[in-house]
């Protein structure tokens, strides 16, 4: 018997948010804020995207309309400034996981989110991209740089990789289509950061970092 989609959607959202807590969270310690600020900016990290994804749906946020979201989100912002504050350090490898795993649950969440409402596969694919990297984006605008959606394109590739391989395995299966949504954007998105894969930058100089955050 296939997953309900809507299941799928809420089980991948959940996944997503903790792992974009962190994320999230790391940045804020880099701009030294307080306790408050690295929540705020965990859970803005965590939730932007599927805020963003059901706003265009015109439909009510399931950050709003599900009230364990932002638990989720602001109980691993928690969790990650506590480690941070008994100086436990993440390590890159483990961040790099996290970081793949979320935005292949989040792409994937987005793509099945569109399939539900009947939309093109190019708004599918779309809305798997705005779903993984909306909340990056705010993340960034927070902490005054440029987003990192737009210095490294692999996110949004991963992203829409992902999107379109759920679009194609939906049919068959909706639980198969989010297993190999989730699995083909973090393959990619962690290919991309292993080989430093990105879009030529013409000035040259900041496109070869291929950072993580």
């Amino acid at each position: 018997m296939d997953i309900d989609a809507a299941d799928l959607i809420g089980v991948l959202d959940r996944a997503g948010i903790v792992a974009f807590a962190f994320s999230g969270v790391e940045v804020g310690v880099r701009r030294k804020l307080d306790i408050f600020g690295l929540l705020v900016m965990g859970s803005v990290t965590a939730t932007g995207g599927g805020l963003m994804r059901d706003v265009v749906l015109g439909r009510v946020p399931l950050v709003l309309d599900n009230p364990d979201y932002l638990l989720w989100a602001l109980g691993a912002s928690l969790l990650a400034s506590l480690l941070i504050w008994r100086r436990r350090k993440y390590p890159r490898f483990l961040l790099a996981i996290a970081d793949a795993a979320g935005l292949g649950a989040f792409a994937t969440a987005g793509a099945l989110a569109g399939i539900q409402a009947e939309l093109s596969v190019v708004a599918v694919v779309l809305l798997a991209i705005l779903t993984a990297t909306g909340g990056g984006v705010v993340r960034d605008l927070l902490a005054d740089r440029v987003p990192l959606v737009l210095r490294s394109e692999v996110n949004a590739t991963a992203a829409g990789v992902g999107g379109l391989a759920v679009w194609f395995a939906e049919p068959v299966s909706s639980g198969g289509a989010a297993m190999l949504g989730v699995s083909v954007a973090a393959l990619v998105r962690v290919g991309g950061l292993a080989f430093n894969i990105h879009l030529p930058h013409p000035g040259g100089g900041e496109g070869r970092q291929g950072r993580l955050l």
